[in-house]
């Protein structure tokens, strides 16, 4: 039996109406001694009636041990269960073939009987591959071939399965998306984030850090998906937008951020050796911060958290400039702007005029499929690559909008915050987290020995 559906329609031994091979018992003068029914796919190994049927057959006396089954593509379907059977040495009668194949066969017998087993493993690869065309071919009409993620479900309509948005769980996944790409949560904040709003697995189970991250990899909420080792633009409805889904990547493929709160010395983690590179490690010692390179180079003792302190106070002073120069600095930097605009509006036209021309190629193909110029299959996977390119470019033009509006204003910031480093050193409070020099800070000399405070 390959299928449950099989099993139902009565070929089970159990069924009255299936009587062929208890005819077939009696005729022969063999009696049932157990009955298998095997309603799984027979293309992969590791069926699990099969194998008890296996199991049985080795608890059994050695002597004649009889299999009896409808035909060959019923018994195995792929190459190990052959061999496997055979080496048991059972008898196997075939019913429907009128074939018996035991250890006394002729050699022309066995020779017939392991081509159908070949024949039936091929059946067993076309099925296969069938199913993979048919995949393949929903996947280029836009439609995801698979099971959706948290916050869709599949629905039948019109006899084919399509994505839905899930009423209940669709509008608690959008804020995992929103909160990371803010940089405001970490991972494991999403997964207390899911917890406490409710969001939970289909089985109700609570959402672990590595399934929040599965989710947030998942371009299909975005619109596009992979399948098959390509990306295609999905039909399906979207929970975020394709600019929040790339942010979202560009953090996860960056630095993770620290914590707030999570350093407890004022330049932990921020300092490397300037002799081996290594990082420069901080202690406490009796109240009191140490801070050494990590693998101890040599003639370099331990420093002070003050002694640091007062290094990094000399490096920032240069920054700080007269208001003469600051006022020039910042008149530079909005003349610039112009120049700026003109060539970001540059930039924003090509995109969008790409953008147009695509939607045009794909309302042009649509006509051409219509008359008859092309067939569906040439229409679906053009309309694919440029649907892509435009979800491509549709993130991009948002980029550069963000890029135009933001550009003065961010060089404003950083100049004012590079002219103002040194005060803000200066007063910052000691128990706060030290701002991160840019450059390699270089281990202060010290004593070898370990300071005694």
């Amino acid at each position: 039996m390959s299928t449950r559906e099989q099993q139902e329609e009565g070929y089970s031994l159990r069924r009255p109406r299936d009587a062929a091979l208890r005819d077939y018992t009696k005729r022969n003068g063999l009696e049932i001694a157990a009955a298998f029914v095997d309603v799984e796919s027979g293309r992969k190994t590791g069926r699990e009636h099969f194998n008890e049927l296996l199991r049985w057959l080795k608890k059994q006396p050695v002597g004649r041990r009889v299999v009896i089954t409808e035909k060959t593509d019923r018994m195995y379907r792929n190459l190990r269960d052959y061999v496997v059977l055979d080496e048991l040495g059972v008898e196997l009668h075939l019913v429907k073939e009128g074939v018996v194949i035991s250890e006394h066969s002729k050699s022309a017998e066995k020779f017939m009987h392991g081509i159908k087993v070949l024949m039936a493993k091929n059946y067993s690869d076309n099925l296969s591959e069938e199913v993979k065309k048919g995949l393949y071919q929903k996947a280029s009409e836009g439609q995801y071939p698979g099971r959706g993620p948290l916050g869709y479900l599949n629905q039948r309509t019109d006899g084919r399965s399509r994505l839905v948005l899930d009423p209940d769980r669709a509008l608690l996944v959008r804020p995992l998306f929103e909160l990371y790409g803010a940089g405001t949560h970490t991972l494991a904040d999403l997964a207390t984030h899911a917890r406490t709003s409710g969001l939970r697995t289909r089985s109700g189970g609570v959402l672990a850090v590595s399934t929040i991250h599965m989710m947030l990899r998942n371009p299909l909420y975005a619109g596009w998906f992979r399948w098959g080792g390509k990306v295609f633009r999905g039909s399906d409805p979207v929970i975020i937008t394709a600019g929040l889904w790339q942010c979202v990547q560009d953090r996860l493929d960056g630095k993770p951020m620290t914590r707030p709160g999570a350093r407890q010395f004022a330049f932990g983690g921020v300092l490397t050796c300037g002799l081996c590179g290594s990082a420069v490690t901080p202690e406490h010692h009796k109240g009191k911060a140490y801070y050494r390179c990590f693998r101890r180079c040599q003639g370099q003792g331990y420093v002070r958290e003050e002694r640091l302190a007062t290094m990094l106070a000399e490096l920032l002073r240069p920054l700080k400039m007269s208001e003469a120069h600051a006022r020039l600095v910042a008149e530079k930097l909005k003349e610039s702007r112009r120049e700026i605009a003109d060539e970001q509006a540059q930039r924003l036209a090509a995109v969008r005029t790409r953008f147009d021309r695509l939607g045009g190629l794909i309302d042009k193909a649509y006509e051409d499929k219509l008359d008859g110029r092309i067939d569906d299959a040439f229409f679906n996977r053009k309309r694919n690559e440029w649907e892509t390119e435009r979800a491509q470019l549709q993130g991009e033009i948002e980029r550069l909008a963000q890029i135009d509006a933001r550009s003065l204003d961010t060089a404003l910031r950083i100049f004012e915050l590079a002219n103002r480093a040194f005060d803000l050193f200066i007063c910052q409070e000691a128990s706060q987290p030290a701002p991160r020099p840019s450059g390699v800070v270089r281990t202060p000399e010290a004593a070898p020995r370990r300071p005694k405070p």
